[in-house]
This record gives structure tokens, sequence and C-alpha cells, in this order.
């Protein structure tokens, strides 16, 4: 879209001032706002379908999954996931290509009249803009990425023809509740009456679920209870399995993305795919499904960034987050040692994410990412020293890498974690940005 005079930003960056200056407006409940925002530039999300994505850990790969094997099957595909590691860009893309940022300006300008007037959120600018994106560029799906929660996050705002959940722990408890069965009531707000939902939760969650879509009169998929998974290998290449779902079976799928909880992400977003075949709105090709899953990234998951010594990325942010990781970090690189760069948000389960790191890391270096949020690194050591966790603070993440770097031998391996704006300080100071190939 061409560029008109009279702009009230004058760059990319003042755009972005005043957008990420939006998030002083906290967290505002319920869907009003963004409802009424879409309708001031005539309701863009009713101009296609959506798969709308769910879950505490997972659901950034699997929606980015999802969108890479539908692309590989000629569907013109929108995707929205958030938050993002270096850029605003990353959040909403195409067929993989991200949205140019002038064009997140020219959005962005057009909403603001109507932004101002309610003090809509950050979020809430940004779901209306890739909605308003997606219905100009005339895409066929989009696959959304909830936010925060569920029920009452912006992005239920979509109506959605598929709704996807992934894993349920305990994370953002000042909002969604104190348990895993609170938490899972919340995600499983995005659930439609009478709709379709792919659940890879497992448990009391995967139960909590299961009585939310009775309840909508919605038909319940149950991923690890009705897909058959096989002959799983896990590599520093990515993962190979085999899987059957009703009467489609494959042999030896493989990822790129690392780490056994990648292949659980992968299974999910294979299931979902064969939900919209039923729904009738793609057919599956195995060829599609086997190039769109080994292409599929997403930037900070176990993110080889370099190897002599191997430096990997993850955004892992919670506890669960945190074993996963360390899981696959043993078995995709068994490294001779671990030093991890850790910068974490004082609202997360701190003690609980350094418990996962007591008997597989050698080194924390404690830092602060550039966030408001973020714990202090100080009170971080006072924890990781009672759980008996050999550390440092560092004060800023790039001289916490470079810290780690000076640490490291060849066959050891830095990790950067504990959140996405620690990974995206990290690699800026490292001018790094995109995936490194396995």
């Amino acid at each position: 879209m061409a560029r008109q005079e009279n702009r009230v930003f004058d760059s990319y960056q003042s755009c972005l001032d005043w957008l990420f200056a939006r998030h002083r407006f906290v967290m505002k409940p319920g869907l009003e706002r963004v409802e009424w925002l879409l309708a001031t530039v005539g309701s863009p999300h009713e101009k296609y379908r959506v798969v709308h994505v769910g879950g505490t850990n997972g659901k950034g790969s699997t929606s980015c999954m999802i969108a890479s094997m539908l692309s590989e099957h000629g569907v013109r595909t929108g995707l929205y996931t958030s938050p993002h590691v270096v850029d605003f860009t990353e959040r909403i893309t195409i067929d993989g290509s991200r949205i140019e940022p002038d064009r997140v300006l020219d959005l962005v300008e057009r909403l603001k009249p109507g932004a101002d007037e309610i003090e809509a959120t950050f979020f809430e600018i940004a779901t209306a803009a890739a909605a308003l994106y997606f219905a100009e560029e005339s895409v066929d799906l989009v696959v959304a990425e909830v936010g925060l929660g569920g029920r009452l996050d912006a992005t239920n705002a979509l109506d959605a023809v598929l709704s996807v959940i992934t894993r349920v722990a305990i994370d953002h408890t000042e909002v969604l509740g104190s348990d895993t069965a609170e938490i899972a009531a919340e995600k499983a707000g995005i659930i439609r009456e009478n709709g379709v939902v792919v659940c890879g939760a497992e448990g009391v969650a995967l139960e909590v679920i299961r009585g939310v879509t009775a309840a909508r009169k919605a038909m319940f998929i149950p991923v690890f209870e009705d897909a058959i998974v096989g002959n799983l290998s896990v590599t520093p290449n990515g993962n190979v399995f085999d899987l059957s779902y009703r009467m489609d079976s494959y042999e030896k799928l493989s990822t790129s993305m690392l780490g056994r909880h990648q292949a659980d992400n992968a299974i999910i977003a294979l299931v979902a795919l064969h939900e919209l075949e039923r729904l009738a709105l793609i057919e599956v090709s195995e060829s599609a499904i086997r190039s769109g899953l080994a292409d599929a990234c997403c930037i900070g998951r176990m993110q080889i960034i370099d190897r002599r010594p191997a430096v990997v990325a993850d955004v892992a942010h919670n506890p669960d987050g945190a074993r996963a990781l360390m899981e696959g970090v043993d078995e995709v690189f068994a490294p001779e040692r671990v030093i991890v760069v850790l910068g974490i948000m004082g609202d997360k389960d701190v003690r609980g994410f350094l418990a996962e790191l007591v008997d597989n890391v050698d080194l924390v270096i404690l830092t602060r990412p550039a966030a408001a949020r973020a714990a202090d690194p100080e009170e971080l050591a006072v924890i990781a020293a009672d759980l008996g966790l050999p550390n440092r603070v560092v004060p800023t993440a790039g001289a916490a890498i470079e810290s780690a770097l000076s640490e490291a031998h060849e066959g050891d391996l830095v990790l950067i974690t504990g959140s996405h704006y620690t990974v995206g300080d990290v690699m800026t100071s490292l001018g790094v940005g995109q995936l490194l190939r396995p």
C-alpha cells in the first residue's frame, strides 16, 4: 500500500515507540475493545478462516509448523505469533515472509484514532493490525497464536474454525489461576460452540478441556490418545518418527526443530492439519506434509547460534519449559559442560526455573534483560546459591554472553534462556536474527 503524506509517525521506529508505550495499559480483560477496533476498519477478520492455537508451552512452535505445512499445500497462509524475539515484524508473516516495516507503520497509523479513543493495549492494536493485513493480502487461512490465556485474549475475537491446545502448565498465575485446572479452563476459553478441538494436553488439564468441549458440544480430539507414534529418534539434526492417525500412516517424518518436545508439537500440528482436511479446508498431501514439517522453524526455540563452542538460544520461561529444554540439551548435544546465560521476568516462578537447572548446569550467569518486569539478578543469585547452583552476576545481557563465551571450551554448550527478552537482547548483541540450520 502506498505511503500517504502527513503521516503521524515519521518512521517505523517512532511507530514502534508509540505502540510499545501502550504496554502501560497493562491487562484489560474482555474482547469488547478489540472487536470495536476491528469494526472501525471493516471487520477484516471475517474475510478468512482461522486456526486458533493456545496452550502454555509449545503453542508458538506448533503454530509455525501448522502454517508451514499449510503453505506447502498451496494455501496462502497468515501466521500471527507473539511475542517477538528481535523485531516486531516476526509476529506477522504470510507464507514465511515477514510483514514489511513500512506496512506496520501504515496499519498502526490507520488504527491509531480508534486505539486512542478506547485506550487500546499494545496487544489489541497488534492483533487488529495483523487481522487487517491478512485481509488486505487475501490470505486463505490464518494461524493465530494466543497471547495469554485464551478466554479473554484479544485473539479470541477471531472466530476460529479449529481450536488447538498444546501442553498446559503453571504460568501467569496472577492472571490465569493458581493451579493446572484453573489455567486449563482459561485455555479452553478458545473452544467454540459446536467447534472442533485438537488437544495435546495431558492429565488434569486434558480432563478439564474435555469437559469444556462437551459442554460446548464440540468435537474433541485428544492427540496422544488418538494418534499412534512409533520409532521416535532424537538427533542433533531434529526428530524422526512414524505416525498413524485415523486412516493415514507416515513413516520417518522429520522435523528440523530440535528436542523431543518438538516431536510432540509436530504431532499436534499434524493432527490439526488432518482435521482441517476433514473440515474440507485442504486436501492433505504427504509430500507437502514432509516438506512443510521439515522446513518449519521458529526463532529462539533451541536455536543454534554457533557451534564451537555450541551456543543455543531458547525462550523457555517457566519450570515446565526449562525441564523440556534441559532434557533436550542433554539428549541432542550431550555437552561436556553447560553454561547458562539467564535473565527472567520477576513475575515468573524463578525458583522453580532455577531448580530445573541444578542437575544439568555447571555455571549460570545471571543478568537483566532490557525489560521493566525483569528479575533483579542479585536476587536470583541468592536463590541460585540456596539451590547449590554455581553462579555469577553480569548486569547486561550483552556482557553476560561475552562472559559465558570467555568461559566456554569447544566441547561445552552456552545456553541463553529465561525470557524472549533475554534471547532477543543477546541475539541483537551478537548480530544474529535468523536460524542457523542444522
